[in-house]
């Protein structure tokens, strides 16, 4: 049974995460994930935190707001399911599961803001022009875009974050050491900032690139010497070795920061 609150004139919708232990959204448009103190999903539409919907807002401002005058009295409907949150999108529970999808375009929206608690894992795809802005979560993320941008900051991992065409910028408080991580962007630029003490295995590169950090990253030898150049591939280890580390970009450069 599902329970909510709807709140339609703010475009509300809230539902309790016990026995919630991952998320998957599916999604065309631009989103905020941002965690929360309780237990519970809060979904908003809009999103102050997506730059690139605010700047396309005025080309589809005027359309919409004709065609809602004409919907009064109206329900809408959606060729990808029903509404049952009250903000355009379809929820479906399977397990320890919850699947959100997005029955929306892209430019029937101004974004949205979606409020979860930092343990949960979360999946997101963001469509062909989706960006995704992800806030001091703190367990596996799983994130893709076709052109638009993804950002992490405060986040632990373990993450794989795939866009096509867009930047990603990924900031951690520390990285868990469970699991891979794994960040890749066919044309846009990688920039990650790790904490100085992070133990990892690293594995940096940039086909038409270039790669940039201020780690000193020592390439592991039976000789006990360092490799230095040759390999478009840039691989060695950050305080004696850890979990591994993965950025590739085909033409984007790659920058790897301390903290």
């Amino acid at each position: 049974m599902l329970t909510s609150l709807l709140a339609n004139a703010q475009k509300e919708f809230k539902k309790s995460l016990s026995g919630i232990s991952r998320i998957e959204i599916e999604t065309g448009t631009s989103i905020f994930l941002k965690k929360s103190t309780s237990n519970e999903i809060i979904i908003k539409e809009g999103c102050s935190n997506c730059g690139d919907v605010e700047e396309l807002e005025p080309e589809w401002k005027e359309s919409n707001e004709k065609a809602d005058e004409k919907a009064k009295g109206l329900t809408p409907i959606y060729a990808g399911g029903e509404d049952n949150t009250g903000t355009g999108m379809y929820l479906e529970q399977n397990g320890e599961v919850l699947r959100l999808i997005d029955l929306k375009s892209f430019y029937n929206r101004k974004g949205l803001t979606i409020t979860i608690p930092p343990s949960v894992s979360l999946k997101i795809d963001c469509g062909t022009l989706g960006s995704a802005s992800v806030e001091g979560l703190t367990n596996e993320l799983e994130i893709n875009t076709n052109v638009g941008f993804i950002k992490l900051n405060n986040v632990t991992g373990p993450v794989t974050a795939h866009s096509a065409t867009g930047n990603i910028d990924a900031v951690f408080t520390s990285v868990d050491q469970g699991a891979p991580i794994s960040v890749s962007s066919s044309t846009g630029m990688i920039d990650v900032s790790l904490p100085s003490n992070t133990k990892a295995t690293i594995e940096l590169k940039s086909t038409m690139g270039s790669v940039y950090s201020n780690f000193d990253l020592v390439k592991p030898r039976e000789d006990g010497l360092k490799a230095i150049g040759g390999n478009k591939s840039i691989s060695g280890n950050i305080n004696n070795g850890g979990v591994k580390i993965s950025l590739k970009a085909s033409v984007g450069n790659i920058y790897l920061r301390k903290k």
